[in-house]
């Protein structure tokens, strides 16, 4: 079973992990072996087993990227996703006294990673994936239209699963700020368009609140 480490500044709920992986796929995948470091961005599925809560994480790498061979050498890997983001100005506070700061949504998962290199891996890694993105989307696209190039694309990318060992997670929300540092700070985002962090830090407080 995947363990939790409790640290600073936690989601209002284990449910928002899951939420944040689903809302911002891309990952930076980190691996190292032989004192070499390596990273990849790439797009991962989040699978959790609804009984046990035992999760994977599913993607697929180029087969020319040398963090593949690493993999297969040293399969334990490092895999973050940073959510909404974005700084917090002492500009934009009444009291000028409030220090400036970055409010961030961050979860990284350590990994064992298995690679999975056979068709059927490949197909159901691109399903998931493609279902995923392209919900949003009328008509979704689905990897089977690509007929025979599917194949040809095989030669190129390796499917793999990683099974998370440790989950650590930080939402810096403006937790524990007094409520008119926080309605400054709104302001300010909403001022300065960002707001997928300004949605984040309310659905942080609504989420405090119902529990």
């Amino acid at each position: 079973m995947s363990m939790y480490e409790q640290l600073p500044f936690q989601p209002a709920n284990p449910g928002e992990i899951d939420r944040l992986v689903a809302d911002f796929p891309l990952a930076t995948l980190v691996s190292a072996d032989e004192g070499r470091m390596l990273a990849t961005p790439l797009p991962l599925i989040l699978q959790r087993d609804a009984a046990s809560g035992e999760a994977q994480l599913i993607g697929h790498l180029s087969r020319h990227n040398p963090q593949f061979a690493m993999l297969q050498r040293q399969p334990r890997a490092l895999a973050s996703f940073t959510g909404a983001q974005g700084y917090i100005a002492s500009s934009w506070m009444n009291n000028r006294r409030y220090a400036p700061t970055w409010n961030y949504e961050f979860v990284q998962f350590e990994l064992d990673v298995t690679i999975e290199d056979s068709p059927e891996q490949l197909l159901r890694a691109l399903d998931l994936l493609s279902a995923h993105v392209e919900a949003p989307f009328p008509k979704p696209w689905q990897p089977s239209e690509m007929g025979p190039r599917l194949e040809q694309l095989a030669r190129y990318i390796v499917p793999f699963s990683a099974r998370i060992l440790e989950t650590r997670a930080q939402f810096k929300l403006g937790q524990g700020d007094p409520a008119d540092a926080r309605a400054d700070a709104y302001a300010g985002l909403s001022r300065y368009g960002n707001h997928q962090l300004a949605a984040a830090m309310r659905r942080h407080e609504e989420l405090l609140r119902e529990a």
